[in-house]
């Protein structure tokens, strides 16, 4: 989610205010910055994003999470991909008893994910037969946590992946944001002790780095206050 709100932020901002000059004919120097939709295409676009491969290994029954990690460690998109990284073999050795991992890196920094229990979660399924069995209780809380009609919604089709209804919600909430014109306020942590009084120097230059506030004063300082 944070991917995606950043890609708004993006596409607001750095984006928008630099096409709206090119479109006036305004005499611009770009100002270049980091454009994070290739680590939201890494996770989620098809036919290769990381959500559609533990898709399809859920529908395999043999399907586990140690075979989703093998395919991403063979297709050449990911061992290609620069923001798509496996963990050399002394950091793998580390961490063996937690299984097999890979990075990712995102405009905040490099996150290592664990596949262990990725399978399990992303199958938490509510079958259609479970829901008429719910609905069909006789029971007050049963008839509150299963409302009659749900199931008809449902057809014969088998129910969408965690990952998948999670993309959809992330979705639908980027067309509602792309709908308007947001308006930001970026709030900076001084310390990661959450106390008051400390500043801590690296920790608020690389969040200022990382959230583009660099190049949205560039932008704004080079361009026409008309907003």
């Amino acid at each position: 989610v944070n991917e995606k709100l950043q890609q708004v932020f993006i596409e607001k901002t750095l984006k928008s205010e630099q096409d709206e000059y090119k479109q006036e004919g305004i005499k611009w120097t770009p100002v270049e910055y980091f454009n994070n939709k290739i680590v939201c295409d890494l996770i989620e676009k098809r036919p290769n994003g990381v959500f559609k491969f533990l898709d399809d290994e859920c529908v395999i029954p043999q399907g586990t999470d140690e075979s989703f990690y093998q395919k991403l460690v063979r297709v050449p998109f990911f061992k290609e991909h620069k923001h798509f990284q496996i963990p050399d073999i002394k950091s793998q050795e580390k961490t063996k008893k937690l299984g097999s991992s890979f990075i990712i890196k995102h405009y905040a920094g490099d996150v290592l994910y664990f596949c262990r229990g990725f399978m399990d979660k992303n199958k938490d399924l509510t079958w259609k037969d479970l829901l008429v069995l719910g609905e069909e209780s006789k029971l007050t809380a049963m008839s509150l946590m299963f409302p009659k009609g749900r199931s008809r919604k449902m057809g014969s089709k088998r129910p969408k992946t965690i990952g998948t209804s999670f993309k959809k919600q992330v979705n639908s909430l980027m067309t509602a944001l792309n709908a308007c014109q947001p308006h930001y306020i970026r709030c900076i942590k001084s310390n990661g002790s959450k106390k008051a009084g400390i500043f801590e120097d690296e920790l608020v230059t690389h969040q200022i780095k990382y959230l583009g506030l660099l190049e949205n004063v560039r932008v704004r300082r080079a361009g026409f206050a008309f907003r």
